[in-house]
């Protein structure tokens, strides 16, 4: 007999949406289950109440539940739960919660690499998940020994603009250009990117922008287009399925809290920039990155220098921590990243990135992710 499972996940966000589209791969291949998701919102009154006389009606054998206010009432019903959020986690019940230090770290490392000396962190205050990420974003910029700033919104995620936003803009123009900030999430890079444009500072010369959660709408829709880190939550979905399944079963789940992990900055052209004061570096990495389709060599990126190979590359090092060759490479993979998030083939996105055989950049996509493209772009939910 198959299982009734009731979801509720609020469809507007990118991660819940991720978590969905998780949710249905994983019931078409193993589990099969009877899914009831709540109605749309604009035919509930009550939301709450709406919800619980809801589940006590559909009679579920399980739960799968984003908002937070009312678990602990679902929770009386005595039926398998698992809570998609932190927030408000109440006790006994698996959930699902960031891997803030994960975010912290991509970050630090794609801002490092790309030059900044100056780190800044937009986000809301009176929220756990905000607070973390700014708090490990802090520390490990301090560490590398970066100048750093912050700005945490006042007020609830509904009304944070209309407290804040003359406070941000002059948060924006007080800060040093140039300046890579990351931001709480995607909203808060969307929101930060519109202040910017208030403030009459450039995006992403003065201010670069990055996100948290890659909601491809949002990203896309903002302008400039909004980078930010891509986390796992293609496997986080099927985590939590496979830990209601067992709890199906009467098994006691294995895991309290199912972890999200930050997984790769998906670039666009909110960051699209270097913060390098060395010209001859600005100059080479500019080149490679309009080449980047192009089978570019180091000795083609030193031709446009007026260095050797043996002193550009020194101050490729000093300016960024790596080789010619290598930013070359870690270039070429983000460009690759980016193509395997569409519909094309691997032959095409080889074509374009100026790879003649296709299963060449197949071998070494796989020696660089350990993975191969195709295991890449299903873990990312492509």
């Amino acid at each position: 007999m198959s299982h009734k499972v009731f979801i509720h996940l609020e469809s507007n966000r990118g991660y819940s949406r991720d978590l969905l589209r998780g949710i249905y791969d994983y019931n078409n291949q193993i589990s099969h289950w009877d899914i009831i998701f709540e109605p749309v919102y604009f035919l509930k009154n009550n939301q709450a109440t709406n919800r619980i006389s809801l589940i006590q009606s559909i009679k579920p054998d399980a739960c799968i539940l984003e908002n937070s206010e009312d678990v602990a009432l679902v929770a009386d019903l005595g039926i398998p739960i698992i809570q998609v959020t932190s927030v408000n986690h109440v006790e006994g019940i698996p959930y699902v919660k960031g891997n803030y230090l994960s975010d912290a770290k991509l970050a630090i490392q794609y801002f490092t690499r790309k030059g900044f000396k100056s780190l800044a962190f937009l986000g809301i205050e009176n929220l756990e998940w905000s607070l973390q990420r700014r708090t490990f974003f802090r520390e490990m910029a301090i560490s590398s020994n970066a100048q750093f700033s912050s700005f945490l919104l006042k007020g609830n995620e509904e009304d944070v603009l209309s407290y804040n936003f003359e406070h941000l803009v002059r948060w924006i123009k007080s800060l040093p250009k140039p300046t890579g900030v990351l931001c709480c999430n995607d909203d808060f890079g969307q929101i930060l990117i519109n202040a910017c444009s208030m403030a009459q500072v450039k995006v992403p010369h003065e201010i670069a922008v990055l996100g948290i959660d890659n909601d491809e709408l949002i990203c896309n829709i903002t302008y400039p287009n909004l980078s930010s880190i891509a986390r796992n939550h293609q496997s986080t979905a099927f985590n939590i399925c496979s830990t209601l399944s067992d709890m199906l079963q009467g098994k006691v789940p294995n895991q309290q809290i199912i972890s999200t992990e930050a997984l790769e900055v998906i670039e666009r052209t909110s960051t699209d920039t270097v913060a390098i004061t060395d010209k001859e570096v600005n100059k080479s990495i500019q080149f490679i990155s309009a080449n980047i389709h192009k089978a570019i060599e180091v000795q083609d990126v030193v031709q446009v220098s007026n260095s050797s190979v043996k002193v550009l590359n020194q101050k490729f090092q000093k300016a960024i921590g790596h080789s010619i060759f290598q930013e070359i490479q870690v270039r070429k993979l983000s460009r690759f990243k980016q193509l395997l998030s569409t519909n094309k083939s691997i032959k095409e996105i080889a074509f374009e990135l100026g790879f003649n055989d296709h299963s060449h950049i197949s071998r070494w996509f796989s020696q660089s992710e350990g993975i191969t493209p195709l295991e890449w772009r299903k873990k990312m939910g492509g």
